[in-house]
């Protein structure tokens, strides 16, 4: 997001806190106090996986990036940008600007696509805790149906914007 874009984005935030005051001020301090709880919750989370993506900004070259998720290998760069989507954790809000980060270095937009859409769809670190709540069986096909759909959207992602020639 460029400077313009999260400017509006502040604004549009700050003026929802005002119309909520206005509307109903017990209800808006209750979301300012909210709001404040979850975004203090979630800062030692965001720092550590920015913290992350500087570090594979600064030691991951830009050739280890485009043989694994590149063009030219169209099978290995679905594979892997799948498997690496499928692995890492973290807020999804933090997963874009990896994507941006895959895409300067060299990553095909289809890639981009399935590693976003994997990270997004498919829970591989969160598998033990899914099973003991919707168990073995949902979770294992969910999962699945989620790994090849994060593949599908990628492909159809990257064919529309231009990524790759079906």
């Amino acid at each position: 997001m460029n400077l313009w874009g999260a400017a509006i984005y502040g604004v549009i935030v700050i003026l929802s806190y005002v119309y909520a005051f206005k509307k109903n001020k017990k209800g808006g301090k209750q979301a300012v106090r909210k709001s404040g709880v979850q975004f203090f919750k979630q800062l030692p989370m965001l720092i550590s996986i920015f913290l992350l993506i500087g570090l594979f900004d600064r030691f991951v070259p830009k050739s280890v990036v485009m043989t694994f998720v590149g063009k030219g290998n169209e099978f290995l760069s679905i594979l892997s940008s799948a498997i690496f989507g499928t692995i890492v954790m973290g807020p999804v809000s933090s997963a874009y600007p990896m994507g941006a980060l895959l895409l300067r270095k060299g990553a095909t937009i289809t890639a981009t696509a399935i590693f976003l859409n994997s990270w997004v769809m498919v829970g591989f670190v969160t598998i033990p805790y899914e099973i003991s709540i919707f168990g073995r069986h949902f979770t294992l096909i969910r999962n699945a149906l989620a790994f090849m759909g994060a593949i599908i959207i990628g492909i159809l992602t990257g064919w529309i914007l231009g990524g790759i020639a079906l």
